[in-house]
């Protein structure tokens, strides 16, 4: 039995570095999963993860900010599998540039994706779970940069502090349905965002070295760190958590 044994689980932002890591993980734990992202096909590795657990997983093309997709990745949990249970809010888009540069497209993207996105997500799962009356877990991939003021991410700051507070705030309007509802605030993690937000800079080699001590471990974290929290968080195992904004930056946000 793994720790997510028949947890029917939603994963947006499934394509990205963190979420490939967590539908494997997740189905792992013998979770049941709609994984979402915008490329119509699923990538090699959540096709690999869906050829190795058959039925288990189901792949739906979804841009969360289009309000018929985010229904439509709601909907398929219900076809598919009946009910809802663990919502891994997991997209999200960075944008680094100087406050003073920053255009209101730029501005306008980030909210829309980071933030409006998630609260129409999380309220449409949240409806179904309440329907249920069996409870259930949510989960918001906020970021350290929600928490701490870094240079050129204002906009990006902003907007994971936004969900951050968004996590709170639906904890407290959930509690009676016990539904529970947690952030987590990852630091520099090995995936190809920090890679493509690094391309237009010429010193690049040199800035990820302050990235990696900037961090007590020395180094960027992997996403298999940041998902095995998510997993707890999904799982019974964390009930008395709720609420929470949960840091997992290697130490990052103590310096």
């Amino acid at each position: 039995m793994g720790r997510l044994q028949d947890k029917v689980c939603i994963i947006t932002g499934a394509a990205g570095g963190q979420g490939q890591v967590a539908v494997k993980l997740f189905a792992e734990q013998g979770a049941k999963i709609i994984a979402s992202d915008l490329p119509e096909q699923p990538t090699a590795a959540i096709a690999e993860v869906m050829r190795d657990f058959p039925g288990q997983v189901h792949y739906v093309r979804g841009d969360v900010i289009v309000n018929r997709d985010l229904d439509a990745i709601v909907n398929t949990a219900i076809t598919e599998f009946g009910r809802i249970d663990v919502l891994f809010n997991n997209h999200g888009v960075m944008v680094g540039s100087p406050l003073l540069e920053t255009t209101e497209q730029e501005l306008d993207d980030v909210l829309d994706i980071n933030v409006r996105a998630s609260f129409l997500l999380c309220q449409r799962v949240a409806r179904h779970m309440v329907a249920q009356g069996n409870g259930g877990s949510i989960i918001l991939n906020s970021s350290i940069g929600g928490v701490l003021g870094f240079p050129d991410m204002a906009a990006y700051g902003a907007s994971k502090a936004g969900v951050a507070q968004l996590a709170r705030s639906m904890a407290n309007d959930l509690r009676d349905h016990k539904i529970r509802v947690n952030a987590i605030t990852p630091g520099a993690i090995d995936t190809p965002m920090p890679h493509k937000y690094l391309e237009k800079f010429e010193d690049r080699e040199e800035i990820w070295k302050a990235m990696e001590k900037a961090h007590l471990a020395g180094r960027l974290g992997r996403p298999e760190e940041v998902i095995w929290l998510v997993i707890f968080l999904a799982s019974d195992e964390a009930s008395f958590m709720n609420g929470a904004v949960v840091p997992v930056d290697g130490g990052y946000s103590c310096v």
